[in-house]
């Protein structure tokens, strides 16, 4: 799935496969989003003074690495980048029948419009919507259902861009999504600017912050925001916001994080993703171990193909030629046969087996 929603097309397309899952329409969805870097768009976005100058940058003594600075008080817009990332949305019981090594668990997700705003890139407050009815709103619940309520909220992924709107506005809304979901004054919520480290994807932002928060709740490790000097005053009316300026290292597992991805255009989306704990709690005992043992073969032998593929081996993508046959006066009887028939699957020769085909030919 790959909707088009500007910067948070990648949370956008979370949204669509937690939706579809959650309502029975699908069981496995490949969700996320991508961007490329091109003229235009550098030009574009700089003419909204949306990106760092790299000459003024320069002037003021920035070297080049650290000019994705958000939240510090000489930001000054943010640093184009490329990419994008696959995410990989199975329904629990899919997970466990082939021994998929789990990353996180998607506890929510949605997608909010804000109201009339100045201009297109002005950013609004609509993603505050997420907890309309506090402790009775859908994100409330939802973290209820696995155990956990809004203090068990360790991290937050922030869009982070280093503009000078966007910065304090995102501050302000999770100021008030944990005050509406009733987080103690005192908890401290650690904020990841991962933008400083990737540079601005776009469309696939949201896919890198996924996996970045991922590997977050599963090491207890919280990276440092490394470009940030000295936080912006304005911020500091965000009390329960911490910016860490060095690695934090939590003892034991943090149990759940939120991501937040805006888009130009007046679209934002919130993710509440959850240790991987929180899935395999849902097996039955007896059968844990059997599926960490599957999920861990899965994950070295991923591991493997992908160290294979940067030293020259082989691709890690192969595009499937053959799977509609070799016959191209059959491709689009067998694909629509394929389409209609609940029971048809992929053979081991890499071709669909459809069976009212098969019964027919026999």
């Amino acid at each position: 799935i790959h909707p088009v929603a500007a910067c948070a097309t990648a949370a956008v397309s979370l949204e669509e496969a937690f939706d579809k899952i959650r309502s029975g329409r699908a069981a496995v969805v490949v969700a996320g989003g991508f961007d490329d870097f091109g003229h235009e768009g550098l030009i574009g976005f700089a003419a909204m003074n949306a990106t760092a100058s790299s000459d003024a940058m320069e002037a003021a003594g920035i070297e080049a690495r650290r000019m994705s600075r958000a939240n510090d008080r000489r930001r000054a817009g943010f640093v184009e980048g490329q990419g994008g990332g696959t995410v990989v949305v199975a329904r629990g019981d899919i997970a466990y029948e082939l021994g998929l090594p789990v990353r996180g668990v998607i506890a929510w997700a949605g997608s909010f419009s804000d109201g009339i705003n100045t201009s297109i890139p002005a950013p609004g407050l609509g993603l505050i919507g997420a907890v309309r009815g506090g402790g009775a709103s859908p994100l409330a619940r939802a973290l209820r259902s696995l155990g956990l309520d809004a203090d068990d909220i360790a991290v937050v992924s922030k869009h982070d861009t280093s503009t000078a709107a966007n910065d304090p506005n995102e501050s302000l809304i999770h100021e008030r999504l944990s005050s509406a979901l009733g987080r103690h004054e005192d908890n401290p919520l650690y904020v990841i600017s991962q933008k400083t480290v990737t540079g601005h994807a776009k469309g696939g932002a949201a896919a890198f912050q996924t996996n970045g928060l991922c590997q977050v709740l599963e090491s207890g490790a919280i990276p440092p925001n490394r470009s940030l000097d000295c936080v912006d005053g304005d911020l500091e009316r965000y009390a329960r916001l911490v910016w860490p300026t060095e690695p934090l290292h939590h003892r034991g597992s943090l149990r759940a994080g939120l991501l937040t991805s805006l888009g130009f255009g007046h679209v934002a989306a919130i993710v509440a993703i959850v240790h991987p704990e929180a899935f395999v709690a849902t097996i039955e005992p007896d059968r844990r171990d059997d599926y960490r043992r599957r999920a861990a073969q899965r994950s070295e032998r991923g591991q493997r193909r992908r160290v294979a593929a940067r030293v020259g081996g082989a691709p890690l993508y192969v595009r499937p030629d053959h799977r509609l046959g070799d016959r191209p006066a059959a491709r689009r009887d067998l694909e629509a046969a394929m389409l209609v028939d609940p029971d048809a699957r992929l053979g081991p020769d890499g071709t669909y087996r459809v069976p009212t085909i098969d019964q027919a030919a026999s």
